[in-house]
């Protein structure tokens, strides 16, 4: 009969210590913690060709720093520049094995992602602001852009147009895409 008692007791507390614990968290100010992102993701695997890449080029793999960077007419320029420049530098071709390369002469979208990524880090880009994410074009094909987290929004590099866009005005939806440290991968 203790026994019985003793859990009535223990449930009642553990109700009672859930319900005034979520009704303080409702009450929060998360704003005015720095860093804090109230926003839930979920963990996505890091795709197998990223990890070899990152295995091999440790140097261009490095995480940290500043997750946006201010916009600015001085950065927009450099991203239209950038973007136009790896886009006709890189002759598009289907990998035949999915293997991610820094500048070839040909490769797909992901090898335009890293090269991009990397031409906008040794031009001072925060590395943290840079994301690879993975979408699908209009014909539901599974696509890399380079997303660009900006102090206006998210920004979208893309090897299928010389543009750089809103990631809302390219349409595209984002599936996973890397974090501020692009070995660590979100979903959506």
């Amino acid at each position: 009969m203790n026994t019985k008692f003793s859990m009535k007791i223990a449930g009642v507390a553990i109700a009672i210590t859930m319900s005034s614990i979520g009704g303080a968290a409702a009450y929060t100010n998360y704003a005015g913690i720095d860093g804090f992102d109230p926003t839930t993701r979920l963990a996505a695997v890091t795709p197998l060709s990223m990890q070899f890449f990152c295995a091999k080029n440790r140097s261009e793999c490095r995480g940290g720093s500043s997750a946006q960077v201010a916009l600015t007419p001085k950065l927009m320029t450099m991203l239209k520049q950038v973007n136009v420049h790896v886009n006709r530098s890189i002759r598009p071709q289907a990998d035949t094995a999915d293997v991610w390369s820094l500048n070839p002469e040909s490769g797909d979208c992901e090898d335009y992602v890293l090269s991009k990524r990397s031409m906008l880090i040794r031009q001072g880009v925060s590395s943290g602001s840079l994301r690879i994410a993975y979408t699908k074009t209009r014909q539901g094909e599974p696509h890399a852009v380079l997303l660009v987290r900006t102090s206006q929004g998210d920004y979208v590099l893309d090897n299928l147009n010389n543009s750089v866009k809103t990631l809302r005005a390219s349409g595209y939806q984002i599936r996973t895409m890397s974090s501020v440290n692009p070995t660590r991968w979100t979903a959506g």
